[in-house]
Order: structure tokens, then sequence, then C-alpha cells
């Protein structure tokens, strides 16, 4: 199981404007687990794309509501996971499936391994049927990884509305263009 890919540049969340400390959200996922986390470990969960990072918001909490922020995160981890490739979940037993099930049972038993493995973050394709998520598994960053909030946009009810509309938020906030966006790892 190949671990040894790295990706780097800007990722994206959107939270409360308070939510700033990353390693206090990974503490606090343990007591809500996700999709790549459980109650042993914590993860933070973010996007590389902003707009599939605001659709993955309003799918896990029913709406986004305010006030609520879109962080710009500056990400540069190695030992990533990326089953956005088929090579990739086959080699985990993975099915495109259990990405987007709403029973996170096996992809917490993957996120079990992929700890133990000293894996940093995995990527896998949104289950807003958009984009690439991303969990960066907190307790395992290198000393030489980067997760850091570099910039807050507020979304404000009329920036919200505009992207439930289909909007793109770089349509609103033309600075999100700025920021060399993270790759998957090749």
């Amino acid at each position: 199981m190949n671990v040894n890919k790295r990706i780097s540049g800007a990722v994206f969340r959107a939270d409360h404007p308070d939510h700033t400390d990353l390693s206090e959200t990974a503490r606090a996922s343990r007591n809500e687990p996700g999709r790549f986390n459980t109650s042993r470990f914590g993860a933070v969960y973010l996007s590389c794309e902003p707009d599939t990072a605001i659709k993955e918001r309003r799918r896990n909490e029913g709406r986004v509501e305010h006030p609520c922020a879109l962080f710009v995160v500056s990400l540069s981890v190695g030992n990533v996971v990326d089953f956005t490739l088929e090579e990739e979940r086959r080699r985990w037993a993975l099915t495109t499936d259990d990405l987007t099930s709403d029973d996170l049972s096996r992809t917490q038993q993957v996120a079990e391994k992929a700890y133990e493995r000293a894996v940093e973050a995995i990527l896998w394709p949104s289950a807003t049927g958009q984009g690439t998520s991303v969990a960066v598994l907190f307790d395992r960053l290198a000393e030489t990884s980067c997760l850091e909030v570099i910039h807050t946009f507020e979304l404000t009810p009329s920036t919200l509305t505009a992207v439930d509309a289909d909007t793109p938020i770089a349509t609103i906030h033309p600075l999100l263009a700025t920021f060399p966006r993270a790759r998957s790892p090749v």
C-alpha cells in the first residue's frame, strides 16, 4: 500500500469563524467521528476546492448558517493515500460506495489501518459528487508537515445565497484564485 506520496498547497474548510485552531478541530472530531477518524484519533476535514468545502459543510450540517467562514489552509504533508485513484481503492479494498455512504464503518476501519501506518492525509472523491475531500490525521503530522489557516473569508448570508444559486465562491471572492491549490499526489 503506497503511502509515500506528497501533497502541498491551499485547501479549504467552511466552519464557524472562531474555529481556526485546527488542533482543537481534530480533538473535537474524536467526539463525533467522521469518515476517516474514530474516537481514538481525530482528523481535520478539508476540500481541495473552495466550493466543495461549502457543499461538504451543507451536506454534513444540513445547511450552512451564518456566522460562517471559508478558511484557506496551507497544507504540506507526505504519506498520503489517494482514494481518488481506483488502483489505490483496490489496494485498500474500498469501493466508491464506501467513500460516499452514510455508513462510515468501512472507511473508519480503513482509517484505523492508515493511522497505524502513519498516514498523514487521505484524499477521496467528495460525497457531494463534486471535488475532492481531504482528511488530515492531525496526530500523525510529521515535523516537516504544515497545516495552518492562512486566510479567512466571511461567508455572509448573501454570499451563501449566491453560492446556493451555483455562483462559484471565487467569483464572489476573487482573491481565492491567488492561492496555489493543493494538487493530488502523482
